[in-house]
Formats: C-alpha cells, structure tokens, sequence
C-alpha cells in the first residue's frame, strides 16, 4: 500500500519555509502596523465631560502652588502631605471628587505627578482644573 501512494506522490515531504517566512513577513507587520503610544496615555476625565466637576463646588481642589507646597480645600499644605489628605478625605466619603488646579508657572511634569500620586492614594475621580485667582 505504501509503495503505491509514492507513486502517486501523495507521501512526499512537505515543504514549510515558505510558511514559516509569511508569518514571519505577518508578524513584522502588525508589529509596525501598531500604535504603541495608547499604552502611555493617562486616563484623565476634562472638566466638560462631569457635570460635577465642572465646578469646585462639591469637588475636593487640590492647588498646586510650587514645587513644595500645595493648597487642600484651601488649606496649605507642603507637597509631601498630599497623599495622607488625599487618604484622609477618602476615608470620610470615598465618592468624592478632586480637581488638580495648578498656578501659572508649574510644569506638566509636576501636575502629571500629583495626578499620579492621588490616584495612588486611591482617588478615583480625577480632573484638571485651569487656575483661578482667588482673593486671598
């Protein structure tokens, strides 16, 4: 039986780099094809788009003065507390809402990293707010 399907050429053998080379021509493609730069955006809700955040009435205003000091709710505060207040109002009404404002002058890097250090004090709903003279 055996020498019968040789004859007939159904046992040869199968041939599978031309296989191998199209996933291969696939994969560097979709690789390229991809657009990386969605893994590093932050998820970020815009004033606009809450209706409760689109004021500080009911939200939490978290100003950023300088490199060391911030202002909680109004209170002054040094730039290392902001995590604690951040834990310290959640604890009281975990629902709550924060607006980071920061002052003319303070970079992208300094309000990205507050940003990221109320989150990882568990802030959940997180804005940008544009900076607004107060009369104090």
């Amino acid at each position: 039986m055996r020498m019968h399907a040789r004859r007939r050429g159904l046992g040869g053998e199968l041939n599978i780099t031309p296989l191998i080379d199209m996933v291969f021509i696939l994969l560097v493609f979709f690789m390229l094809a991809t657009n990386f730069a969605r893994f590093r955006l932050i998820g970020v809700d815009s004033p606009q788009e809450r209706e409760v955040a689109r004021t500080a009435e009911g939200a939490v205003v978290i100003e950023l003065l300088g490199a060391d000091s911030i202002r909680v709710d109004g209170q002054p505060r040094p730039r290392a507390a902001l995590g604690p207040a951040v834990e310290a109002i959640l604890k009281l009404d975990p629902n709550r809402v924060f607006l980071i404002r920061p002052a003319p002058g303070i970079s992208l890097q300094e309000t990205v990293a507050a940003h990221d250090e109320a989150r990882k004090a568990g802030a959940r709903q997180l804005s940008f707010s544009r900076w607004k003279e107060t009369g104090a």
